[in-house]
């Protein structure tokens, strides 16, 4: 799923090589092939703050263990979106929290943001959001992937940087690339 995405990725800067990095990132949010998390609390009590962190936990658990049936992370999330909702709401109850939990995608505006090394210019773009209660609380968010960012983010720069028809093949095809190109 992450080579399947970050190809995808580097596609686009491949198709698109004069567009800055923060324009990349900007369609891949806006396309969905990146996609933010938010869950929010109830409240600002330690209790609420320790219930949204478990319910994050158990969603990207869940997304993280589905089998990969390819697409965007927009994609995955919205036919796991029944599964990702009971999810929620069973890691919910059984921290203690007796109220109502949402789940849904919704199409919001963003502030810029930086994820482990990965700048997210602001915009407005899809997300899946989770709201405890009557969500007035602490915000947690991230992608829904955040293996993928850390992958995003750790690119080096020689990748980072080789728009070469050679470096999306490595990039794609990873060291079966290397074996095949020397050959």
């Amino acid at each position: 799923m992450i080579r399947t995405l970050l190809s995808l990725w580097l596609l686009l800067s491949t198709l698109f090589p004069a567009l800055p990095p923060e324009s990349r990132t900007v369609f891949a949010m806006k396309t969905g092939v990146l996609l933010r998390m938010h869950v929010v609390a109830q409240d600002d009590t330690a209790e609420m703050q320790r219930v949204k962190l478990c319910v994050r936990d158990a969603v990207q658990a869940v997304y993280a263990a589905a089998p990969d049936q390819g697409g965007t992370m927009l994609q995955r999330t919205q036919a796991l979106l029944p599964q990702l909702t009971q999810t929620a709401q069973v890691a919910a109850r059984a921290k203690g929290f007796a109220g109502n939990v949402t789940v849904a995608i919704e199409t919001l505006p963003f502030d810029q943001r930086s994820l482990d090394g990965l700048t997210i210019p602001a915009g407005t773009y899809p997300a899946l959001m989770i709201r405890l209660g009557d969500a007035q609380g602490q915000n947690w968010w991230g992608l829904i992937d955040p293996e993928l960012a850390l992958q995003c983010a750790a690119f080096d720069e020689e990748l980072r940087w080789d728009w070469s028809l050679h470096g999306f093949l490595r990039a794609l095809l990873g060291n079966l690339w290397e074996v095949t190109a020397h050959e």
